[in-house]
């Protein structure tokens, strides 16, 4: 018996508009500007809500005191460099002491001009009005 791919098709996309929901929004393409390759999509997320949007950045093994957020114009720089090791097995103390370097520019739709960071076990949080 022959298998109809139509039939197959509308399923899977019924099955998909029910789960997502059933209109497209602009946030997948708002997405997409934000957190360009595969390498961001696994440590940084991209939230937006009707008031805010959220840059979500994983750094862990850092406290408050470890990171440091800049935005000049566009760009956003966040480094994170732990100083104070310890009781952190060598191995871990050493990645930690070389730190991370993150530097992006910011889409047109982030407004820049005020924003706040949190940073709780090791998740960065910077929260942008739009």
């Amino acid at each position: 018996m022959p298998f109809d791919d139509d039939i197959f098709n509308d399923d899977i996309g019924d099955i998909l508009k029910n789960f997502f929901g059933n209109s497209s929004t602009g946030r997948s393409r708002r997405k997409e500007q934000v957190i360009t390759s595969e390498d961001e999509e696994r440590t940084t997320d991209f939230v937006e809500d009707e008031k805010k949007i959220y840059l979500i950045f994983e750094l862990p093994g850092y406290s408050e005191k470890d990171v440091s957020v800049s935005i000049k114009g566009k760009e956003l720089v966040v480094t994170s460099k732990k100083t104070k090791t310890d009781g952190i097995q060598e191995y871990l103390a050493q990645k930690l002491k070389q730190g991370n370097f993150i530097k992006k520019m910011l889409p047109s739709f982030i407004k820049t001009k005020n924003f706040s960071q949190t940073i709780r076990n090791g998740v960065l949080e910077i929260t942008f009005n739009k």
